[in-house]
């Protein structure tokens, strides 16, 4: 359909439209093959801002990754002479593309959570309390709904969790297994709105190398990556110190830029550390301990006095 619009006849020349905007786009002539071919999908946002530079779609990048073709074509011929065979398919000629055109597109939030995102969260082992855990996750459409692979530098090592779930166009699930020991992870968020740079949740399990295996909660939050390929940030990811400066040089990695006042950074340390938040919560073996053997000695004094 973009081939079509832009007048393109073959891949190479598809492919020197994109270079026009972007010198250093991804759309090479051996990735459109695969992509088109369907080996392979797309997985770096920057394609979707080339290809709506490229078109000249105010709709920007993100209509284009979460439009159904309908609704991207509509879009399409109100700025180019789509011949009617490429439309008549998806009811769109005559009555039918004139309706289409004046409907709302038919947003679906979790294609806004597709890609690659470095991952902010406050410490879960005890002996890194208090400092921020830089994580990376990549989000990907599957058959059940939402796939994820989340990776953390601990101890030297990459540890990744792999796992799939469900969204319901408000929030989103996933149950993630452990590579390290095959532990069950749940993470719990919300969709993120429009243009998708941030996302905000729950992860819960156990801290992987804590003796006392306690149930741990915490806050986590999904910051779109624009500035680095996945791999690449996955090498940066580790323990860091919890302070503006430090989420300031996390935003430059990721392709925000920065801003002397701080502002996001502020924001997303609160969202970090609240109190109401609880940004780590977990439970204590001994304290339960405790309170089961309390309970134990009342079962006791309660079956004797039955008896």
């Amino acid at each position: 359909m973009t081939a079509t619009a832009l007048g393109c006849l073959t891949r190479k020349e598809l492919c020197a439209a994109f270079e026009r905007v972007n010198p250093s786009t991804v759309l090479t002539v051996q990735n459109s093959y695969n992509w088109m071919s369907g080996r392979a999908a797309p997985r770096n946002f920057s394609l979707f801002e080339d290809w709506a530079q490229v078109l000249g779609l105010p709709e920007g990048p993100h209509f284009i990754m979460s439009s159904s073709l309908p609704d991207f074509a509509a879009a399409l011929s109100q700025r180019f002479a789509l011949p009617a065979s490429a439309l008549e398919p998806l009811g769109l000629s005559g009555r039918g593309r004139r309706e289409a055109m004046q409907t709302p597109a038919s947003w679906r939030n979790a294609s806004l959570l597709q890609g690659s995102f470095l991952v902010l969260s406050a410490a879960w082992s005890p002996l890194a309390r208090g400092q921020l855990l830089l994580g990376a996750i990549r989000f990907e459409p599957c058959k059940e709904g939402l796939s994820a692979v989340y990776s953390e530098q601990l101890l030297g090592r990459c540890v990744r969790f792999s796992g799939e779930g469900a969204e319901d166009g408000r929030s989103g699930q996933l149950v993630l297994q452990c590579d390290a020991n095959a532990g069950t992870y749940f993470m719990s968020f919300h969709l993120p709105t429009l243009p998708g740079n941030l996302s905000g949740g729950i992860f819960a399990g156990n801290a992987i190398y804590d003796p006392q295996a306690q149930p741990t909660a915490g806050v986590l939050l999904f910051l779109r990556n624009h500035g680095q390929d996945h791999d690449d940030l996955e090498a940066k990811l580790g323990y860091v110190p919890l302070e503006p400066s430090e989420l300031a040089r996390c935003l430059t990695w990721v392709g925000y830029g920065e801003d002397p006042d701080l502002a996001a950074e502020c924001a997303l340390m609160t969202l970090l550390t609240e109190r109401e938040a609880a940004p780590v919560l977990s439970v204590r073996q001994e304290a339960v301990a405790e309170a089961a053997a309390l309970l134990d000695q009342r079962r006791l004094l309660m079956s004797k006095a039955v008896s």
